[in-house]
């Protein structure tokens, strides 16, 4: 019984460490396309100042 329990807290265990890498991945790419963003809104902006 407690080496089923062990068994289980340790799948439990890897799997909310490979869900913790799979959102900081998630927030890298998020944090890319941000500034990416950021950086295309600020030549719009210098585009429209232009006219």
């Amino acid at each position: 019984m407690n080496a089923m329990l062990l068994e289980q807290v340790e799948e439990l265990t890897l799997y909310s460490i490979q869900l913790e890498k799979a959102d900081q991945t998630r927030q890298n790419q998020l944090d890319k396309q941000q500034a990416r963003l950021d950086e295309l809104a600020k030549l719009v902006k210098q585009l429209l100042e232009k006219k």
